[in-house]
Formats: C-alpha cells, sequence, structure tokens
C-alpha cells in the first residue's frame, strides 16, 4: 500500500461527507418551505450517505494500523457490504415514507428556487458519483467504487423528485410518491448486487479485480 493511496481514499471521504453535509441542509431548506416530503427525504439520504463517507475513514485508519495491515482487502469488503446495506435500509426507508405519503398526501408548494435546487443537487451528485468512481477504479479500492454507485442512486433519487415536480406544476398531478418506489426498488437491487458478489464469489465487474493485491504484503 502506498502513503499516495491511502491519503486520496482519506480526501475523498472526507469530501464524501462534506458534500453530502451541505446537500442535505439545502435540502431540508427547500423540502420545508415547499412542503415536500420527497425533498426532505432526499435530504435525510443525503445525511445518511455520510455515514459511508465515515466508514471510506474508519476502513482506511483500521486498514493503515499496523497489525492490520495484512487484512487490508477484508476491510474493505466488510466495509463495501455495510454501505450495500445502508443502500438496501434507504430503499425500504424510501419505500414506507412513498407509501405513508399516497396514504395521506399533503399539499406542494413547488417554486423556481426548489428547481434550481433539485438541478445543482443532481449535477454536485453526479460529479461527485464520477469522481468516487474513477478514483476507486483508479486505485482499485472496492469502497470508493461503492459509495460512487451509491451517490449516483441519490441523483437518481433527485432526477424523479424535478420531474415530478415539473409533472406537479404542469398538470397539478402528484406522482412523486409512485415514482419514489419504483426508484427505491431499484435502490434495494444495486445494493443486494454488491452484497451477494461476496457471498457468492461471483464479482461484480466493478469489482472484478482484488484491489489491494500488491499492497497485502502476502
Amino acid at each position: 500500500m502506498t502513503k499516495s493511496r491511502s491519503k486520496t481514499i482519506l480526501e475523498s471521504g472526507c469530501l464524501f461527507i462534506a458534500i453530502n453535509f451541505f446537500l442535505a441542509l439545502f435540502n431540508i431548506i427547500i423540502g420545508m418551505l415547499s412542503n415536500s416530503l420527497a425533498i426532505i427525504s432526499d435530504a435525510i439520504h443525503s445525511l445518511t450517505d455520510s455515514i459511508s463517507g465515515f466508514l471510506i475513514i474508519i476502513s482506511e485508519k483500521l486498514a493503515n494500523h499496523q497489525k492490520l495491515t495484512g487484512y487490508r482487502f477484508k476491510i474493505e469488503r466488510i466495509t463495501t457490504i455495510i454501505i450495500a446495506l445502508t443502500i438496501i435500509l434507504l430503499g425500504i426507508h424510501l419505500i414506507v415514507e412513498s407509501i405513508e405519503s399516497i396514504i395521506t398526501p399533503e399539499e406542494i408548494n413547488y417554486s423556481v428556487g426548489t428547481m434550481v435546487v433539485l438541478i445543482a443537487s443532481i449535477a454536485t451528485k453526479y460529479l461527485l458519483a464520477n469522481y468516487l468512481k474513477n478514483t476507486g477504479k483508479k486505485i482499485k479500492s472496492n469502497v470508493l467504487i461503492a459509495s460512487g454507485a451509491e451517490t449516483m442512486n441519490d441523483a437518481w433519487i433527485s432526477i424523479v423528485v424535478l420531474v415530478s415536480a415539473i409533472i406537479y406544476l404542469i398538470w397539478h398531478l402528484n406522482i412523486e410518491s409512485y415514482a419514489s418506489i419504483l426508484i427505491a426498488l431499484i435502490i434495494i437491487k444495486t445494493g443486494l448486487e454488491f452484497i451477494f458478489p461476496h457471498i457468492s464469489h461471483h464479482h461484480h465487474h466493478h469489482l472484478e479485480q482484488n484491489p489491494d493485491h500488491d499492497h497485502c504484503g502476502k
């Protein structure tokens, strides 16, 4: 393992936490002003995503511990599975929230400001997801690749919210809850794909290589 690789992973983790925190802050404010459960839920997702950032940092610190250096790949695999479980739980949470919103719908108050924040949120998540994915591939880190996939899922959630908002503004038809359920199922599927390759030993195409084959000291 090189110091530059470890530094890159730690910096990516910190960036991941910071961006998701600010996205959550803005979305909470806009969600409360527009009375949109979907936007508030999106903000909660961004806050929960920070967990992945902390997991990235914790796993890297543990792997860098003198007594744990030889177990770096196993630590990253475990952390990747934890992130995958977080993805699945987010999907389940979104389904529950969407069903509750269908049963007891509330009036939504979208505005131009809401549209701007949603578009900015989508762009930010997309750029962050690609950064994590490309960086993960470059330094062969499964943890960063999994975090990138999680971030891309959140970008899709924001896209659904944006499309739903546009439809609501034009036709005054609230479909965000139904669309969110569909996205939630896709999210859960993505999470499962990161878990089962480790259990069945059939690697996902993103996880084909041992990221630390040259760093385990074996």
